[in-house]
């Protein structure tokens, strides 16, 4: 039982490399854009992943690139990102989004 929380604690919707750290901000074609709340970040993770179960993956794929500004090194992220792109026929920004979700995290299941 422990050893499968540590696993969730690794693979956290954070990523493995983010834990402990906060958000951070990100500059971007506005200026800079601080990083979410946690709270926010969260809500923007669910909405993005309720917009892939109904079938809405251009608007997954937005949320998706908007959470990814508050947290660029999330592995996680890139691999839903990677999947929704897949299934809109983007298949080379899917593999693009794939190849990253490895790079960040090579031992990430889903990245393959």
């Amino acid at each position: 039982m422990e050893k499968q929380a540590n696993l969730k604690e690794k693979f956290s919707i954070f990523g493995s490399r983010t834990a402990g750290r906060p958000i951070r901000c990100v500059s971007g074609d506005d200026g800079a854009r601080c990083g979410l709340s946690k709270a926010e970040f969260m809500e923007k993770v669910q909405q993005s992943n309720e917009a892939c179960q109904r079938g809405d993956f251009q608007a997954a794929v937005h949320l998706y690139t908007n959470t990814l500004e508050a947290d660029p090194q999330n592995c996680i992220l890139y691999s839903n990102r990677s999947a929704a792109r897949l299934k809109l026929g983007q298949n080379q920004a899917a593999l693009e989004d794939a190849e990253k979700a490895c790079e960040l995290n090579p031992k990430w299941p889903k990245g393959l």
